[in-house]
């Protein structure tokens, strides 16, 4: 079957998905793209029913809708907002608020807007391989100014993240952040253990002490001390701009956003930098992360810190 192809523009966007039918069509074409393979005994045939927009296996004659165990399943929301949503997340670089989203769409609750672009964020999970080559690792904290706190590595109530990007000469390579409880070795460590592979890979740092120990995991560990605190950049220039970046991102798009929803947010934000160079192709990318993650019911999403 010939490959999906990703609207480049908004107009090329309403003219390939003018109603339900296409974006139906489209969808299935994504869910089976070499034909049909009934979940429940194999079979490939299937009679389509397009007035349930569903299949039915001519084998054991079970029905199964193409939105069925993915983060669309169950969902009572038009087929045409969810692939706004896929474009809006693939290929705006600042992303999109649910207020925005709402707005933009008509959907007519500010809660079925957000629950919808965080389903969507659930699915965009990075891959598993971890960073080879110069890595540089550093954390930076996410959250308004506190009272009392004077800078430096002290907390309050912000979230502290932990990122490691690859170093290249002219850009940045790949990129895996995530939450850490506090910035000692114990929560560190593991976190660069996940992200970077010690057979390929030179782990650039900062002096701070909770680093010391990465030799002992087995990296190949520089690290320097880091001095003034203009001097960040200059040391580790990547994972600084990455930082930067993103709190301008969290603030200029949402604002701001909750310490227990967070994670979502920079999984969003890995898996677009990560696909920095497929900009063209990410409405396709989103879409088949979505129909190939499991179902993320509200109530996960509002009970379940993740992270």
């Amino acid at each position: 079957m010939a490959k999906l192809e990703s609207p480049k523009t908004l107009m090329e966007f309403q003219e390939r998905f003018p109603d339900e039918e296409a974006c139906w069509a489209y969808l299935r074409r994504a869910r089976w793209p070499r034909g049909f393979v009934c979940p429940a005994c194999g079979h490939r045939r299937s009679y389509p029913i397009r007035a349930r927009r569903l299949e039915q296996c001519r084998a054991c004659r079970r029905q199964t809708s193409v939105t069925a165990r993915t983060v669309l399943h169950g969902s009572r929301v038009p087929l045409r907002i969810w692939f706004w949503a896929f474009f809006f997340l693939g290929r705006h670089k600042q992303g999109i608020s649910a207020l925005q989203f709402q707005r933009d769409t008509g959907l007519g609750s500010y809660q079925t807007a957000w629950s919808l672009l965080h389903k969507v964020r659930s699915a965009l999970v990075e891959r598993s391989e971890r960073l080879g080559g110069d890595v540089e690792v550093d954390e930076t904290y996410i959250g308004a100014r506190e009272k009392g706190l004077h800078g430096g590595r002290q907390v309050g109530r912000k979230s502290i993240v932990a990122g490691a990007v690859q170093r290249r000469t002219r850009s940045a390579g790949s990129l895996r952040l995530a939450i850490v409880g506090n910035v000692s070795a114990a929560e560190l460590g593991p976190f660069v253990d996940d992200a970077v592979d010690p057979e390929t890979a030179t782990v650039y740092t900062d002096a701070w002490r909770a680093y010391a120990h990465l030799h002992k995991r087995g990296f190949h560990h520089l690290a320097e001390t880091q001095g003034p605190p203009e001097r960040s950049a200059e040391l580790l220039p990547w994972a600084h701009t990455v930082f930067s970046n993103l709190k301008s991102w969290l603030r200029g798009t949402y604002h701001g956003v909750s310490k227990k929803h967070l994670p979502r947010y920079l999984q969003e934000f890995v898996y677009r930098f990560n696909r920095r160079w497929q900009e063209l192709d990410l409405f396709v990318l989103v879409l088949g992360a979505a129909t190939s993650a499991p179902p993320m019911p509200y109530h996960r999403l509002t009970a379940e810190r993740i992270g």
